[in-house]
């Protein structure tokens, strides 16, 4: 590729990933203050929301973290009120973990930036369009992980 061509893609990308970042932050900045709640307790809640029935198990799964990460990530959304956790009726040895009324109403409230508002668009995409945008961010970690710079 052609130096200049180069750059100013390079130019192209930094631009609209650190408009992306400042958005982000700005996001996670006021949500936090006024609702005492970090981006990832968000996301957490919107995996909830995407679930009936949800277990912590389930959660890391999901999410792909490890248990006590998702438990302390619990306990405070818990002591804040945003969810219950209440033993299964049809399995008594799960607990389920279910979203307050709070909750519902922060989430129908605030719309989500960042990968929160990337994974909700990704379920309405068309699986051709998901497939692509999946496809460049494998193709990215790919080259950060693997690639050297010369």
């Amino acid at each position: 590729m052609d130096k200049k061509v180069a750059l100013d893609r390079v130019k192209e990308f930094l631009s609209i990933y650190w408009n992306n970042e400042q958005a982000h932050d700005e996001w996670s900045r006021r949500l936090e203050h006024e609702h005492n709640l970090t981006a990832k307790q968000y996301g957490l809640l919107r995996a909830i929301e995407r679930q009936a029935d949800i277990t912590t198990t389930d959660l890391t799964v999901l999410l792909g973290k490890a248990q006590p990460a998702i438990t302390q990530m619990l306990n405070r959304l818990e002591a804040n009120g945003y969810i219950t956790r209440e033993q299964s009726r049809e399995d008594k040895r799960r607990r389920e973990v279910k979203l307050t009324a709070k909750a519902a109403g922060l989430l129908k409230a605030i719309e989500p930036v960042g990968p929160t508002r990337i994974a909700l668009a990704l379920e309405h995409a068309s699986d051709r369009d998901a497939r692509e945008i999946i496809g460049a961010m494998k193709m990215l970690h790919e080259w950060m992980v693997s690639r050297k710079l010369k």
